[in-house]
């Protein structure tokens, strides 16, 4: 039987993604690491793909029928990761651009829960899961692709940041796929929280506290989820007669040190809000952190709410008030849609937009008060 990646990733005892540096030459691997890469690759007469005479080697998607039980959850990311410590004055962050991505999503509050959920259903109805990340604008790589075919999959669980080239992906791949905490808006199955309703519950809360002058934390404004978050806050605001102020509303990454940069420029203005809704947990830390450093009095000054109850939410000072995403039952659901999946077929890509929405929960913690008179 033709051995795989995964297997050459098992004899020598590493992840996918170091096969993956030692087959591309990169320069991040150890000589031991690399020795015995390689002599897994020699024992198994593995035969990378790309090499050789590829057009002799692939088959068709369609001939290969049903793979006997087996799911791939990839992960898509941009960067390796930004590692957090946290006491009761500072949030300290340490950036890793080229820390193996399996070890990001086994350390990460927020992925190791829905790959969790993910394993765990699966397993219950007979099938194995293969977790494998890649950087996310190599998706549509033949490389990639081919790669999924030989391995013989049943499914794809497509998890992460959103990928570049989304949409000519699922026109183009030939396996069911369901997008796990991810929006396309057309062909796959998208499990995701109730991205509405999450800051619905977040500005009711703030509103109730008396807040009026309200700013908007949006980060990434490429991402899909965000987009549909923001919107939420701009609907809710304009139905309480109150104005957006474009000047209150943070454009940017997702990194911590990024917001917190615009954070240390923005607490400088005399006209500031009195409370911040955050689409994401990261941006809520790193405005935290320029309040820190500014003299901005967490709750008593500022009211901050994040968005997804990352584990560090409840560890800053004082504890983070945010949007509980029910992670691991995200990750239980995609594994069931793929299943029905198979059973029913791939979907045409042109095909209505089915998304199951799980529905958040505000946790009221420390950062959030009334404002004051």
């Amino acid at each position: 039987m033709k051995k795989s990646i995964y297997d050459i990733a098992k004899m020598a005892g590493v992840s996918t993604a170091t096969v993956s540096r030692v087959m591309n030459n990169t320069d991040q691997i150890s000589e031991a690491t690399r020795t015995s890469v390689l002599k897994a690759i020699r024992d198994a007469n593995y035969v990378p793909r790309g090499s050789g005479n590829a057009r002799t080697r692939r088959k068709s998607p369609d001939s290969f029928g049903n793979s006997g039980g087996t799911f791939e959850l990839l992960f898509c990311f941009s960067h390796g990761g930004e590692r957090l410590h946290v006491d009761e004055s500072k949030i300290e962050v340490q950036e890793f651009k080229h820390i193996p991505p399996e070890e990001f999503v086994s350390g990460s509050s927020f992925y190791r829960p829905i790959s969790d959920g993910a394993i765990d259903e699966a397993r219950k109805f007979g099938f194995k899961t293969i977790m494998h990340c890649i950087r996310k604008d190599a998706l549509n790589s033949a490389e990639l692709i081919q790669s999924l075919y030989d391995d013989k999959i049943s499914g794809l669980l497509l998890a992460g940041e959103q990928p570049d080239g989304l949409a000519e992906f699922l026109k183009n791949f030939k396996l069911p796929v369901i997008l796990v905490d991810m929006m396309a808006g057309n062909g796959a199955v998208e499990v995701t929280t109730d991205n509405l309703e999450g800051i619905s519950q977040a500005f009711e809360h703030v509103y109730s506290l008396g807040h009026r002058k309200i700013g908007f934390m949006i980060g990434d404004d490429s991402v899909p989820a965000y987009r549909e978050r923001h919107l939420s806050f701009v609907y809710k605001m304009a139905e309480k007669g109150l104005k957006v102020k474009e000047e209150w509303v943070y454009r940017g990454t997702n990194h911590i040190t990024d917001a917190a940069e615009w954070g240390m420029k923005f607490f400088k203005r005399r006209d500031l809000p009195t409370a911040f809704l955050c689409t994401n947990d990261y941006c809520a830390l790193g405005l935290l952190r320029a309040a820190f450093k500014n003299g901005v009095r967490i709750p008593e000054d500022l009211s901050i709410v994040g968005f997804d109850d990352m584990e560090t939410s409840s560890l800053v000072t004082p504890t983070l008030t945010t949007v509980n995403v029910a992670k691991s039952e995200i990750g239980r659901f995609s594994a069931r849609e793929l299943i029905v999946s198979l059973k029913n077929g791939r979907r045409p890509s042109n095909a209505p937009q089915c998304r199951v929405h799980l529905k958040p929960s505000l946790v009221k913690r420390e950062s959030t008060a009334a404002v004051k008179k």
